[in-house]
């Protein structure tokens, strides 16, 4: 059975292929944690595996400028019931450090064949779902490069 390091390192990879992209965002991961991302990498998808709670969260951080992160969050919240409609259990939320996200837990399992597709195509759900509001909402006098 692949060990949650195995799955965050093929994470990439395995989101690009569900999305149907001939080459994964750009990413960093860790034995423990992956970020995806478009084109400002302070504002990424995350996907971390926590053995100690349990857990792995998964969602879209705004870890930019607190005035940017602000104004997202208000975007993103303003969309609640779209937001609910397509992704029932996401939270939409302030966080540490003046962040902000659109997130879930996902109770941690094994990562057999069935786990590890159910997390990547969750993942793919919100990068599918969320980018466009991204896009659309991002302030003008934020970096965005491809």
């Amino acid at each position: 059975m692949p060990t949650y390091q195995t799955f965050c390192k093929g994470l990439p990879r395995a989101v690009a292929d569900d999305l149907g992209d001939a080459a994964p965002p750009h990413h960093v991961a860790t034995s423990y944690m992956v970020k995806l991302w478009f084109g400002n990498k302070d504002l990424h998808y995350e996907c971390g595996v926590y053995l100690h709670r349990k857990v792995i969260e998964l969602g879209l951080h705004f870890e930019s400028d607190a005035m940017t992160n602000l104004r997202l969050l208000g975007a993103f919240r303003s969309r609640s019931k779209a937001l609910t409609r397509r992704l029932p259990t996401a939270r939409v939320e302030a966080w540490d450090k003046g962040w902000a996200r659109v997130w879930e837990p996902i109770p941690l399992q094994p990562f057999d064949e069935r786990f590890s597709a159910h997390v990547v195509k969750t993942l793919a759900r919100y990068v599918r779902f969320l980018e466009p509001i991204l896009e659309d909402e991002l302030p003008a006098d934020v970096r965005w490069t491809q």
